[in-house]
């Protein structure tokens, strides 16, 4: 009897449980999105983006709020905005943080810092720049029904699992952003005809972004930090009365740093080994004839050597350091000194890169 009474017990306080969680979550508006733009005074207009459910009869659909409000501080932005809201405002499903490029350029970090130190929200949350404002990015046009913070993350993250986005998120932003010999980089969105796109990266000096990379030049930059099984890019190749296109998909890649000089200035070398497939091509060439593959491979490999090499000098005159070179550099050497390195090594470092591309098949193309 007492086993029966303390089963009954157990069975009603979850149940009581379930319908408590259930009654907070339909009181509240959880938060999905969230943008930073510049206002006036020096101040930010902080625009949040979150779910509601539309009544239809017997039906209900999913519709998309924005609320915006000019403030200093995202916690007294969602603060203000929950003395004009129906329901409490909360970061319960947080997905995206987008940065309008003026806020990205002026400076990240108090603003990532606020939300990395709210314990309602996960490390796993998604950082993203945007060209010109990112509140009106994100706003589409009346009966659009999908859920812009779902959308968002999912096109982030199916870019960075497929394609040509390298991986990152709220804590891995943090950690290259205080390191001593990394810098850090996020995904580079624009709307375009009602479209959210990712169009690259936006590459950062501690928390300001410097510079960007279009979606080529992010596809070799995600081989040359850690390697990748995944990524495409179209190259041009020379022929007879001018040239054409194949797209290849990158399948592996295995990317190793080898520093073979440390004095007077240190000299790197990076072998970029790649396995890929031609998944399209504008018809010159024949597939089936070893002649043109090994065309193709010579002249694939000789371009992502020398974009590689340029982005590495463009790393340098704008004195970042995406590719991590200190961190590789200090774990080679004893009396690291990052200003040092910054300021007299870094700027006159060599690098080597060698690459060597293997089309494994054509596909089905021909």
């Amino acid at each position: 009897m007492k086993r029966s009474r303390a089963v009954l017990a157990i069975c009603t306080f979850f149940f009581l449980a379930g319908c408590l969680q259930s009654q907070v979550i339909d009181d509240i508006s959880l938060i999905q999105t969230v943008s930073f733009d510049k206002a006036e005074g020096n101040k930010l207009r902080y625009t949040v983006f979150y779910p509601f459910f539309v009544e239809q009869g017997k039906e209900s659909e999913i519709g998309m709020e924005h609320r915006s409000i000019i403030s200093e501080t995202p916690e007294e932005a969602r603060s203000l905005l929950n003395t004009r809201s129906q329901k409490p405002l909360r970061y319960g499903q947080l997905r995206v943080v987008l940065f309008g490029r003026e806020v990205a350029e002026e400076g990240v970090e108090q603003y990532v810092k606020s939300f990395y130190r709210n314990p309602r929200i996960g490390n796993r949350v998604f950082l993203s720049a945007a060209e010109g404002s990112a509140g009106k990015a994100l706003r589409f046009k009346e009966g659009v029904k999908e859920r812009i913070g779902m959308y968002f993350s999912d096109l982030i993250e199916h870019n960075m699992d497929f394609e040509n986005i390298p991986e990152t998120n709220m804590h891995l932003f943090l950690f290259d952003l205080y390191s001593d010999g990394k810098d850090a980089f996020l995904p580079l969105v624009k709307r375009e005809d009602n479209e959210l796109k990712l169009i690259g990266l936006g590459l950062f000096d501690f928390d300001k972004m410097v510079g960007t990379l279009d979606m080529d030049q992010s596809f070799i930059f995600k081989l040359l930090l850690r390697g990748s099984d995944k990524g495409t890019s179209q190259f041009a190749i020379p022929k007879e009365g001018g040239r054409g296109y194949v797209v290849i998909q990158n399948i592996f890649t295995d990317v190793s740093y080898d520093l073979i000089t440390k004095d007077p200035v240190p000299e790197f070398n990076i072998h970029l080994k790649m396995k890929g497939e031609i998944t399209d091509h504008t018809g010159e060439f024949n597939l089936e004839k070893e002649k043109d593959i090994k065309k193709i491979e010579t002249v694939v490999q000789d371009q992502i050597k020398t974009v590689s090499k340029n982005m590495i000098q463009q790393f340098k005159e704008k004195e970042i350091d995406p590719l991590g070179f200190g961190e590789k550099y200090r774990s080679r050497t004893r009396n690291w000194k990052q200003k040092e390195w910054k300021e007299t090594i870094y700027p006159e470092m060599k690098v080597n890169v060698d690459v060597n591309l293997e089309i494994l098949q054509s596909g089905a193309i021909e």
